[in-house]
């Protein structure tokens, strides 16, 4: 019989459910947004009693081993030092059918936004009421846009010079790291904070749900260079979408 997203959430679900130590259950991702396909990981979050994080760790995989056979696991570290990072894959299932399980400390402090980069969660269950949902500051995330504007305006045409030393020294591979760094990047930012601001931070992830289709077909464009003439060329396409956003973003009042 084969292994489905279904069978290994409701599994985990009902095994953890009766831990003591394990506070709330939540998925986010594609199954938070109703957008799962045949590409989608499962994205698990858990909220464990301080001090027990590396036994919830080991039911999870206990839990996972009795669905088929493990063929892949791997911690990261993770930028929070009150969270866990682990990677699963089972047997037999599809290779984009990873299971990306977060384990927080029950005392990180934290919450999601209401408004702020469409930041959505399914609840399994919640034992301690720990999964709350706080008002967007919008007086705050106001001035963050604005200052985070003004220094790409500041800095977009000024670090080009290292895209332009690539360029007129013929080295393709260092001209395209700079470009992708010092212009496309950057670019993306003003485009996002243009028609998606909450999702400022979100570089090319889900870009083609959050930018207009005809402004990612250009976008798309410029990210197709195959030498340093290409490079030199589509920068100066580049600049000019910039500087027309920038004036679009003034006169929307998108900042202030």
């Amino acid at each position: 019989m084969s292994t489905d997203r279904n069978q290994i959430i409701n599994k985990l679900e009902d095994e953890l459910k009766n831990n003591s130590f394990v506070f709330a259950f939540w998925l986010e991702g594609a199954d938070a947004h109703g957008t799962v396909d045949e590409y989608s990981d499962i994205d698990v979050w858990l909220d464990v009693q301080d001090g027990h994080e590396g036994m919830v760790i080991e039911q999870v995989r206990s839990v996972l081993s009795q669905i088929a056979q493990l063929d892949f696991e791997h911690e990261v570290e993770h930028p929070h030092p009150k969270i866990r990072q682990m990677f699963f894959h089972l047997t037999g299932t599809s290779g984009f059918l990873i299971i990306d399980v977060c384990v927080q400390s029950h005392s990180r402090e934290f919450w999601y936004t209401k408004g702020y980069a469409d930041e959505k969660v399914k609840i399994l269950f919640d034992k301690e009421n720990v999964i709350q949902f706080r008002d967007l500051n919008k007086t705050e995330f106001q001035s963050l846009q604005n200052k985070k504007v003004e220094e790409l305006k500041k800095t977009f045409v000024f670090f080009q010079a290292w895209v332009m030393k690539g360029v007129n020294r013929g080295h393709f591979l260092e001209a395209l790291s700079s470009y992708h760094s010092f212009i496309l990047e950057p670019l993306v930012e003003l485009l996002r904070i243009q028609h998606q601001p909450t999702k400022r931070e979100f570089g090319l992830k889900h870009v083609e749900r959050d930018i207009p289709k005809d402004v990612l077909l250009i976008l798309e464009d410029l990210y197709k260079v195959n030498s340093t003439e290409e490079i030199s060329t589509k920068a100066q396409k580049a600049n000019e979408l910039f500087f027309d956003v920038l004036k679009k973003i003034k006169k929307e009042n998108i900042i202030t």
